[in-house]
């Protein structure tokens, strides 16, 4: 047993010294590195200087060159944190609004043309099965379309909506009267 301890003492012993001379190995190499030391970043308050001309493909202009510091310009670029597509601001609930303007314009059923003394009228029927009459300049839709024209068998509606830019751009839709698909001579 005692002949068992001493092994194990002598064994422990060596591992020690093994530990302790790798442990100074790596302190040893860790301190001796060939690359030097970054230089220290000059102050605010000195003015700059003009740079070094060296010869162009050295080593000297690739180190120049990396020590280029890069600063952002924004101009004449979208703010990278603005959403790209901008809702248009909603004056008052749906609920609120007129029917013309509750609904948006494909949902309506362009039923026919009244037209008289005073010009053209079309009439349209909405998802609510209410028959409605417009004229030139009536409001429809909730993107404020307006009615430009109504011909003897079209409808033609102009829109604003605004872009992923932010520009105000103007779509128009026209509206046939749809005589043949609905089995109309």
């Amino acid at each position: 047993m005692k002949q068992r301890q001493q092994q194990l003492k002598k064994l422990t012993n060596v591992v020690r010294a093994q530990v302790g001379a790798l442990v100074c190995a790596i302190a040893l190499t860790a301190g001796c590195s060939e690359s030097p030391k970054p230089p220290a970043a000059p102050p605010p308050a000195q003015a700059k200087q003009q740079p070094k001309t060296a010869p162009t493909g050295t080593a000297a202009a690739l180190a120049e060159a990396a020590k280029e510091v890069y600063t952002y310009n924004p101009a004449g670029r979208r703010d990278p944190f603005a959403p790209i597509i901008i809702k248009a601001e909603i004056k008052a609930k749906t609920s609120n609004r007129p029917p013309l303007e509750r609904y948006n314009i494909n949902e309506f059923k362009f039923t026919g043309i009244v037209w008289g003394g005073f010009g053209y009228n079309a009439m349209l029927e909405g998802p609510d099965g209410k028959g409605y009459f417009v004229r030139k300049g009536t409001v429809i839709g909730p993107n404020q379309g307006v009615v430009k024209k109504i011909t003897s068998n079209s409808l033609a509606i102009e829109e604003k909506y605004k872009t992923a830019t932010g520009e105000t751009e103007r779509r128009e839709i026209i509206v046939e009267l749809r005589k043949k698909q609905e089995g109309i001579p």
